[in-house]
C-alpha cells in the first residue's frame, strides 16, 4: 500500500483510491494542448524587400538568405576580441615612471 501526503486536505491518501474532493483545482492558465509552448511556421506577412506576401516563416527566410538579406534580430552575436595585451611597453612604461618620479 503506497500513500501520499495530501496539500489539500492535509492527510495521507493511497495512490490508487485518492479522493475526488483533493484533487488539485486546474487553474485557466493552463492549457488541454500535449505541447502549449510550440511556436507555429505559421504567418501572414508582406516582406520588406520584395514586397510579397508569405504564409510561412521558412519561405520568408529562405526568400530573405537567397537576396542575401540579413534578418536582424535572429543572428548570434559575435564574440567580441579582446586586444593583446602589451605587457612588454606595460613594463617599459612603469620603469620609465618609476625613474622618473624616484631619481
Amino acid at each position: 500500500m503506497r500513500e501520499r501526503y495530501c496539500r489539500v486536505c492535509g492527510s495521507w491518501h493511497e495512490l490508487d483510491k485518492w479522493p475526488h474532493n483533493c484533487m488539485p483545482v486546474k487553474s485557466q492558465a493552463q492549457s488541454d494542448l500535449p505541447a502549449p509552448h510550440f511556436v507555429s511556421d505559421a504567418i501572414d506577412i508582406q516582406s520588406m524587400h520584395d514586397g510579397r506576401h508569405y504564409t510561412s516563416k521558412a519561405k520568408l527566410r529562405s526568400a530573405y538568405r537567397a537576396a542575401g538579406v540579413v534578418e536582424i534580430g535572429n543572428e548570434k552575436p559575435q564574440p567580441i576580441e579582446k586586444p593583446k595585451t602589451d605587457r612588454q611597453a606595460i613594463r617599459n612604461e612603469l620603469r620609465r615612471v618609476h625613474a622618473e618620479y624616484n631619481a
